[in-house]
């Protein structure tokens, strides 16, 4: 359980949410990327991807890929909540 929440947190680090990796990700010219690369910059894609590499379990891959979501959508209320005060 711990390792499907590990990697869920990955991910959005990876996606969205840790500066560093962004502007890694920027220098790079990581959104320039072709199209049949855009599962890279999405959080379910690449939670279910990654799970599904890491743990070669369908039902765990799709475990993490919701929980990646989820994590990705209380990250976003926390931050919507926290302009509006």
């Amino acid at each position: 359980m711990i390792e499907i929440i590990g990697i869920a947190i990955l991910v959005n680090f990876w996606t969205h949410w840790f500066q560093p990796i962004q502007w890694f990700k920027d220098k790079v010219g990581w959104y320039r990327l072709p199209e049949m690369f855009s599962f890279l910059n999405c959080t379910k894609c690449l939670g279910f991807w990654s799970g599904l590499v890491v743990t070669q379990n369908l039902y765990q891959a799709a475990a993490i890929s919701l929980l990646a979501y989820l994590i990705n959508n209380i990250i976003y209320f926390i931050e919507v909540k926290k302009d509006e005060l």
